[in-house]
């Protein structure tokens, strides 16, 4: 069956040029040119993040682990006494949505 199914012809072969359309050219290079000064913007801004956050924060950020550990603790201990709302079914298809992405 799948032998039978042949590629159809969509009439455009898309190796060739198109000479003599400059309006669609201008289009083309307007578009390439927005995009070029796009990406320009996007690189110049890549620097401007860490002014707002000083190499002091950044230094104690990096030494501390990325855990808190007394939230970590205070929603252990939450679970422990019962106090913490569990929701059993989305638990369950967590897991079993976790175990069918490793198959």
């Amino acid at each position: 069956m799948i032998d039978q199914i042949k590629p159809k012809n969509l009439g455009t072969d898309f190796n060739t040029k198109v000479s003599g359309d400059s309006a669609s050219q201008k289009v083309v290079d307007s578009k390439v040119a927005k995009v070029s000064q796009t990406n320009k913007d996007v690189e110049s801004n890549y620097g401007k993040v860490s002014q707002f956050i000083s190499k002091e924060k950044v230094k104690k950020m990096a030494s501390e682990p990325p855990i808190d550990k007394v939230a970590v603790s205070r929603i252990k201990s939450a679970i422990a006494n019962g106090s913490y709302p569990l929701d059993l079914d989305k638990l369950a298809d967590a897991l079993l949505d976790a175990h069918k992405e490793l198959k």
